[in-house]
């Protein structure tokens, strides 16, 4: 069966070099829809081409240690600054905005939600974090970050839209 990816998200994501996620949603959601944890097989394949995936944390957390471990993305906690990450992120990246996805439902990431060239919401985040997000996903906690990266791996992969 052939599917056609909107062409404003082929364009927003085909260049994306870093994924960033607010992990402090990771708890809710564990589980993909068919009842297992989610994989990190097209985390794998885009790490592969050089996409990094960064996750952060306020706190520290089980669950989100142990989510970020099995997608296989970083994850680094105790960040009180987001916005600082972003910016040190970028710089060692040597990316822009436009590079940048941005992965969050908390209400204090609004300017990064704002910064980045795609930015998603959970789909439990307040209404007024979805309305300024680019994209909702379907998903929460780590079954986001797999639906964020199938998309940037459909990106990039048909550039024209059309997927198999």
């Amino acid at each position: 069966m052939f599917q056609k990816l909107r062409t404003d998200l082929v364009k927003k994501l085909a260049g994306i070099r870093l994924v960033l996620v607010n992990a402090n949603g990771f708890g809710q959601g564990q589980e993909n829809g068919n009842g297992s944890l989610p994989d990190g097989k097209y985390i794998s394949l885009l790490k592969e081409s050089g996409v990094e995936f960064v996750a952060f944390s306020k706190s520290k957390s089980v669950a989100a240690s142990s989510i970020a471990e099995s997608l296989g993305i970083e994850l680094r906690e105790g960040v009180t600054e987001a916005l600082g990450l972003y910016d040190a992120l970028k710089s060692e990246l040597g990316i822009a905005d436009k590079d940048v996805a941005f992965v969050s439902g908390d209400e204090s990431d609004i300017l990064l939600i704002a910064r980045a060239g795609f930015s998603a919401a959970r789909p439990e985040a307040p209404l007024h974090v979805k309305s300024r997000s680019y994209f909702v996903t379907y998903h929460s906690g780590g079954p986001a970050i797999g639906e964020i990266a199938s998309l940037i791996y459909a990106a990039k992969k048909h550039p024209g839209g059309w997927s198999e």
